[in-house]
């Protein structure tokens, strides 16, 4: 997988700083590789937002969360390939003939 540099940078306004981790990872039972976000301290961010960004490159973002017992809710994301790049675009049916 691949992002170029000026995707981080919409990346960075998007989220409003450059406070964020990115990693590299690879799921051994599914064998998916996808790029893993974190933004501050486990922050949350409005998923419309990665999804109206990485969408349109072919990717589809995922939320994975959970809750800390000490810390609360942590958020990441997870950037990964979509099977279907299509089905990434609103409103296609996969009706359409043309």
């Amino acid at each position: 997988m691949k992002l170029d540099y000026s995707t981080l940078k919409e990346l960075s306004i998007l989220y409003g700083s450059d406070d964020f981790k990115i990693e590299a990872k690879y799921d051994k039972f599914d064998g998916e590789e996808y790029i893993m976000l974190r933004f501050g301290y486990w922050d949350e961010v409005k998923l419309k937002y990665l999804e109206a960004l990485f969408n349109p490159l072919g990717y589809k973002v995922e939320v994975n969360e959970w809750e800390d017992d000490d810390c609360g809710w942590k958020h990441s994301y997870h950037i990964k390939k979509s099977n279907n790049p299509l089905k990434l675009i609103p409103g296609f049916m996969g009706t359409e003939k043309g």
